[in-house]
């Protein structure tokens, strides 16, 4: 198992790494929408604070040696369902025609006071 902690994602706000590659996957930790340079959570609508997800998830599967279109599982934390609407056009917006599987789970909170979070699994080239 190798851990991955890219410098250019935001820091761990905890006691584990971003993402471990282990037998041809990559597994990250749930991504919030937390901005690299600040370490706060951005401001904006639902569709800026997706994008700042995906772009931290982005970082760390390159870290990995993979990438957002060899995505299979993805996991959906919303705190607000109203949300979800959004994570389906900013998700089409990065996957484009890749649609992996996915689980999408209501929480009654996140680190940070995040609204939302998002971790995947992709498969290695």
């Amino acid at each position: 198992m190798k851990g991955i902690c890219p410098d250019r994602a935001p820091r761990t706000i905890g006691p584990y790494v971003h993402a471990v590659v282990h037998g041809g996957l990559v597994f990250t930790t749930a991504c919030i929408p937390l901005d690299p340079a600040t370490m706060k959570i951005v401001e904006g609508s639902p569709e800026d604070q997706l994008r700042r997800i995906f772009d931290n998830l982005k970082v760390i599967l390159e870290e990995s040696g993979t990438s957002l279109d060899r995505v299979i599982k993805q996991t959906v934390y919303l705190t607000d369902f109203d949300h979800f609407e959004a994570f389906n056009k900013i998700s089409a917006e990065y996957l484009g025609d890749h649609k992996p599987a996915r689980a999408t789970i209501r929480v009654l909170e996140l680190p940070k006071q995040a609204p939302m979070g998002l971790d995947v699994v992709a498969a290695l080239p």
